[in-house]
């Protein structure tokens, strides 16, 4: 039996080596939380994580240590997250600027002269002559990534038909910040040109939501063939321009005027209480004293009861959630990001504390925005 002045001299030994490989792997776990936020990644990789710990176990060559060689490296890689995690928000609350929007910046949305993105855009910012119109919702990320505008609107949810789920995915892939949030009310409108009748129509151009929004109405015409379209003012655009009278558009009355269409049939959305809220996006985090709505989107580890004890962080700190949407990770096949909206602002000490709690014990951790809700305005 060896002496236990010995041995402990031996584990002081050991442990001074622990110390400098612990320093070098999470200077190593810093340079991947680099490429992770370069790239939008999230920090949990269960996946990889396994791997790790499976390939360190099969070269123990004493087996009885699995269970303890598991759960010490199972800490290595919570301790590394944790590192990552701080390393990558660490951005988020150096950028924290208690300013206002400037109104007169460049402004992005998708869609064309008539479209609800430029009516929301019109009530929020006024009138702007400095407003470019892009095709697709990606490309008004683009412009912003690049420089080409400072601000972007974009739908984001609709009160009948729910959430716009491609710019919730836009969201997490970009990493841009909300800034703040409008709604309007959305009137669905049969437009066609000078002629054009209930009878005459054979197509129907518009989004896929102007025809959610409106199935009700279309049900009643089997024989119209439906066309979904980037939006619906390019649909009332699409209809100007082939001049024909057997197509038709569902749109706004604003586009049926820019358009110089007739209103064949007013009002054809199934809820006349139909609403759309829309989202302004920035760069960079802003938060005004005056906020009071605040999203995130975190994942969830593989763990029973993951999900409560994340959620249970609001309720110790008296924050009322307002919605949670769940969406894939498209980064690992079966798991899921999870959209939160919540009441709070960034300069509250428990919601400060709900935060630092749901970005320890989430495997990814973003904050989106904390912004006026567009009731408070």
């Amino acid at each position: 039996m060896k002496d236990l002045n010995q041995c402990r001299k031996e584990i002081d030994k050991i442990d001074k080596e622990l110390v400098v490989l612990f320093e070098k792997r999470m200077d190593i776990a810093i340079n991947v939380a680099e490429y992770k936020k370069e790239n939008n990644l999230p920090i949990l990789n269960s996946t990889r994580e396994k791997e790790v710990i499976d390939k360190n176990i099969e070269k123990l060559k004493n087996k009885e240590y699995a269970n303890s060689a598991r759960k010490f490296f199972a800490g290595i890689m919570e301790v590394s997250r944790s590192i990552q995690g701080k390393f990558i928000s660490q951005d988020d609350e150096a950028k924290i600027e208690n300013i206002d929007i400037d109104k007169t910046k460049k402004l992005g949305f998708q869609g064309v002269r008539g479209s609800f993105s430029e009516e929301a855009l019109l009530k929020y910012f006024g009138e702007n002559t400095n407003v470019t119109p892009y095709e697709e919702f990606e490309d008004v990320f683009e412009a912003l990534k690049n420089n080409n505008i400072d601000y972007g609107i974009l739908p984001i949810e609709n009160s009948c038909t729910g959430s716009i789920r491609d710019v919730y995915d836009l969201l997490s892939k970009y990493g841009f910040y909300i800034v703040a949030e409008e709604c309007i009310k959305i009137n669905q409108h049969l437009i066609g040109i000078e002629g054009a009748t209930i009878d005459s129509i054979e197509e129907v151009y518009s989004h896929p939501q102007g025809f959610e929004q409106s199935n009700e109405f279309l049900k009643n015409y089997h024989n119209w063939k439906l066309i979904p379209y980037h939006n619906t003012a390019t649909s009332a655009k699409m209809v100007h321009d082939l001049n024909d009278k057997t197509k038709s558009a569902i749109a706004s009355e604003r586009a049926a005027k820019i358009y110089g269409l007739n209103i064949i049939k007013k009002a054809i959305n199934n809820n006349k209480d139909n609403h759309t809220k829309f989202i302004i996006i920035a760069r960079d985090l802003i938060v005004r004293e005056n906020c009071n709505k605040i999203s995130v989107v975190f994942s969830l580890e593989d763990e029973a009861g993951t999900l409560y004890r994340l959620l249970k962080y609001f309720a110790e700190n008296s924050i009322n959630m307002i919605k949670i949407e769940s969406r894939p990770n498209k980064h690992t096949s079966w798991k899921y990001l999870l959209y939160v909206d919540f009441e709070g602002n960034l300069y509250n000490e428990e919601v400060q504390n709900a935060i630092k709690l749901i970005k320890k014990n989430s495997g990814y951790f973003k904050l989106l925005g904390n912004y006026k809700s567009f009731s408070a305005i």
